[in-house]
């Protein structure tokens, strides 16, 4: 693996076919906080190059834009006060609409003013505040094992990845890797072989399988597993929420499970951002937590300069230039194939 910075190879500015994925994710659901982070003040937030300010008015959760029009000032610096955000610069009061409901050093031309902010789709879902820029084609995806008593639950602390977020996505179901990449710890360069698997739609899920691969049984996790063997033959059950959202539950030959909810969250065309769960039933012990958190963290670490060396940023839908072409392997990029596919059918459901 090179040691070479990211930065060794420029990012490129998107061409004129690959921003019509990126303005299509508009239409779909992103996560942009955790639940649990948007209290009694208002946050901020960014998704597809777009300031958000989150808030709860009057015990519901809302979503604007995050300029206030009066001159420019970030509502996310702001507080709530009495159901409305008050900008912090000059005391100017938006409602749960994004309506303008006071002008404090003239409140007699507050109606004529007429000032708002965009307001945009928000819900909460498996513990994350979700939002959509424009009216959301898809459901939000779930976590049920976010309430499941028989789990412990572990949030992940948020990181942030210079690419795109299907890069990112894809990332996280590339088989062939694993035994490159995180030789040793769930993969091993003895067996880079990758059968092929079933890939289906399930609804506004992508659903595949994999089992049969050994990875190697070492360490505190395969004692804490009750696991004497050498080499461990998990199965692995992904659900791909469509844009970015990964489930997957893998089950030991023990019948112990390790949950993984990863959702990848367009920041901008340059910037990723990653909401993420663990879940576990063994081990469940508070004071394994760490270990179980740093090793998702030394896999990330593994991961991150070899994805952010990838151009381009933003993959082609259709045909690329010449210097841009990818040569999938048949079987082994199974998943990839399908869900760029599944992707090229967003953009077409989306307008784009």
């Amino acid at each position: 693996m090179s040691n070479l910075p990211s930065a060794c190879i420029p990012i490129q500015k998107t061409s004129d076919s690959e921003p019509a994925l990126y303005r299509a994710l508009r239409k779909y659901w992103h996560p942009v906080a955790y639940s649990s982070d948007v209290l009694s003040e208002p946050v901020g937030a960014e998704l597809l190059g777009e300031p958000l300010v989150l808030a709860r008015l009057d015990g519901e959760l809302r979503a604007m834009h995050a300029r206030c029009p009066h001159k420019g000032t970030n509502l996310a610096l702001g507080r709530v006060v009495n159901g409305t955000i008050e900008c912090p610069y000059h005391g100017w009061r938006f409602d749960s609409r994004g309506q303008c409901t006071r002008v404090p050093a003239r409140e007699e031309l507050t109606d004529s003013i007429r000032a708002s902010v965009e307001s945009y789709h928000v819900t909460e879902q498996g513990g994350l505040v979700w939002v959509a820029l424009e009216n959301p084609l898809l459901p939000p995806p779930a976590f049920n094992e976010l309430n499941d008593p028989s789990y412990r639950v572990l949030q992940g602390k948020p990181y942030d990845w210079g690419t795109s977020s299907p890069r990112r996505l894809e990332n996280f179901v590339d088989f062939a890797h694993f035994s490159f990449v995180h030789d040793g710890s769930i993969g091993s360069r003895e067996n880079p072989r990758v059968e092929p698997v079933k890939v289906w739609r399930d609804g506004h899920v992508l659903r595949f399988d994999r089992s049969g691969i050994k990875e190697p049984g070492v360490g505190l996790k395969k004692q804490l597993l009750g696991i004497t063997d050498d080499w461990i033959e998990p199965v692995n059950e992904y659900h791909v929420t469509m844009p970015h959202t990964v489930h997957l539950k893998r089950t030991f030959p023990n019948g112990k499970r390790y949950v993984l909810f990863m959702a990848a969250s367009p920041l901008n065309a340059y910037t990723t951002r990653s909401f993420w769960w663990q879940a576990r039933d063994f081990g469940v012990e508070p004071i394994w937590d760490k270990f179980f958190m740093d090793f998702e963290d030394e896999v990330l670490a593994q991961d991150k300069p070899i994805i952010e060396s990838q151009r381009p940023l933003w993959f082609h839908l259709s045909a690329p230039p010449a210097g841009e072409r990818e040569l999938p392997v048949r079987h082994a990029d199974v998943v990839t194939i399908e869900y760029r596919r599944w992707l090229a059918d967003m953009l077409a459901a989306a307008g784009a």
